[in-house]
C-alpha cells in the first residue's frame, strides 16, 4: 500500500472540506473544457480521484466516469461513496495511472492537482493521450513551481529546494517528513516542454470559466492577477497555477 503524504493525513478534515465543493469543481472543469470537448456523450476519466466527490459530480453530467486513486484509503471512500449513490455510469479503481490499461476510450480526461504528484510526467502524458478518443480534451491544472508559498504545505520557498533540502526543511518545521510525493510541479516552460513533446496534442493555458467557482474567486488580487494574464499572457510563467487544455488530433 502506498502511504499517504503527511499533508494529506487528516483524513476527516479532508472529506469536510472536499465534499461541499465537489459541486463547484465539476462545474468548473466541465465549463472550462466545453469549447474544446466534441459533441457527443462525454466519458470521462478522474485521474487522482481521492475520495470520489468530483467524479460523483461528473456522472451527474456525463455518460460515465472512471476514477482512478492510487492511495488505498482514498479509492475504499470512493468505493464506498459509489456504493451509496448507486450511479451505474459510475466506476471507480484503486490503481496508478502508470497502470491504466484503456485506450481510446474517454472523450475528456482530468487532472486537477495531479500532475504535480506524478514522478514520470512524460511517460504519464503519454498514457494519458493514448486513453483519449481523436478529438478528446485534457483538463490540466497544478501549482506553478516557481510560485513562492508553497501550496501543499505553506511554507516559502519549499518548492525551489532539491529534494533532500525540502526534507530537512518540513522536519525543521514540524509540517512533514517527506517532500518528494509533492515535488514534482512543473515550471511554465517545463510544462510547455512536456506538452509540445505529443505532437499529437495541441494545448493552450486558459483561465476558469467561472472566477466565483475557484477557491480565490472573490479574492481581489485573484480577479486582479486573471486580468493582467488576460492582457500580458507571459505572465503565466509567474502564476501560482497553470490551467491547460490539450486536444487530441488523430
Amino acid at each position: 500500500m502506498i502511504e499517504r503524504p503527511s499533508y494529506d493525513q487528516g483524513e476527516q478534515a479532508m472529506l469536510e472540506q472536499r465534499a461541499p465543493k465537489a459541486v463547484a469543481f465539476a462545474k468548473q472543469i466541465l465549463d472550462t473544457a466545453r469549447p474544446f470537448l466534441p459533441q457527443r456523450p462525454l466519458r470521462v476519466l478522474d485521474v487522482g480521484c481521492g475520495y470520489g466527490h468530483t467524479a460523483l459530480e461528473l456522472a451527474r453530467h456525463c455518460a460515465s466516469v472512471v476514477g482512478i486513486e492510487p492511495f488505498e484509503s482514498l479509492a475504499g471512500h470512493a468505493l464506498q461513496l459509489q456504493r451509496s449513490e448507486q450511479l451505474a455510469n459510475l466506476e471507480f479503481r484503486h490503481q496508478s495511472i502508470y497502470d491504466l490499461p484503456d485506450r481510446d476510450r474517454f472523450d475528456l480526461v482530468v487532472l486537477d492537482n495531479v500532475f504535480e504528484h506524478l514522478p514520470d510526467q512524460a511517460r504519464a502524458l503519454e498514457i494519458l493521450s493514448g486513453a483519449l478518443r481523436d478529438g478528446g480534451v485534457m483538463y490540466l491544472l497544478m501549482p506553478n513551481k516557481l510560485w513562492p508559498i508553497e501550496v501543499h504545505y505553506h511554507l516559502p520557498f519549499l518548492s525551489y529546494l532539491p529534494v533532500p533540502l525540502a526534507n530537512r526543511y518540513l522536519k525543521l518545521t514540524g509540517r512533514g517528513e517527506d517532500y518528494t510525493d509533492a515535488s514534482y510541479a512543473p515550471t511554465y516552460f517545463r510544462l510547455r516542454k512536456l506538452l509540445g513533446a505529443r505532437s499529437e496534442l495541441s494545448y493552450q493555458f486558459v483561465l476558469p470559466a467561472d472566477l466565483s467557482l475557484s477557491a480565490s474567486g472573490a479574492a481581489l488580487h485573484y480577479r486582479m492577477g486573471v486580468a493582467a494574464i488576460k492582457r500580458v499572457p507571459w505572465l503565466w510563467a509567474v502564476s501560482k497555477a497553470f490551467l491547460v487544455i490539450a486536444v487530441k488530433h488523430g
